[in-house]
């Protein structure tokens, strides 16, 4: 797993998360791809139904009612954060989204999401996952969360590689960086 700055391209077309959180990066994923189009990659990244394909910690997805711009709003049963509901906050497809997740059981309460899907050339292109957040509940949860979340998404994502014509995976790691 990579400590070091991420290799995600920056751009012109760099993406303001702002407006939807003004929390931590604390985690910049991504995974390198090709022989796929975004368009192809962001079928499966925007299909909620497929997460328990590749996460690690997903067991269930609960569909609700789609928004009215074509995004898609459920709740993802997780092992160790029960009931999760997902809300698309900003839906650009076959781009990009922005996401929140809320939940009960859930330790991170402030958790907002992007997923962008770029073309970095003919038949290539990166997806980058980044999840930002501040307020973790709890002071166990404060403690093993920048363990294991790291771990866990890295496992996860080399799952989804394969899903996406991924060539490589890169997780950085932000936890440490206060």
């Amino acid at each position: 797993m990579s400590q070091s700055a991420s290799t995600s391209p920056a751009n012109d077309d760099e993406f303001d998360i702002s407006p939807y959180t003004s929390a931590t990066l604390r985690l910049d994923m991504n995974i390198k791809f090709s022989g796929r189009t975004p368009a192809e990659v962001f079928d499966v990244m925007g299909d909620p139904e497929r997460i328990t394909d590749w996460y690690l910690l997903a067991k269930e997805v609960q569909m609700l009612p789609p928004g009215d711009d074509g995004s898609s709003n459920f709740d993802v049963v997780f092992t160790f954060f029960g009931q999760v509901h997902e809300e698309i906050l900003h839906w650009d497809m076959p781009r990009r989204y922005v996401y929140k997740a809320i939940g009960d059981e859930f330790p991170i309460k402030d958790y907002v999401a992007l997923i962008d899907i770029q073309e970095t050339g003919a038949g290539e292109g990166i997806m980058i996952w980044r999840q930002y957040f501040d307020n973790i509940e709890g002071e166990h949860n404060q403690r093993i969360l920048p363990v294991i979340l790291p771990l866990i998404n890295q496992v996860s994502l080399e799952r989804l590689a394969p899903l996406i014509g991924g060539t490589a995976v890169e997780v950085v790691d932000h936890f440490q960086s206060e």
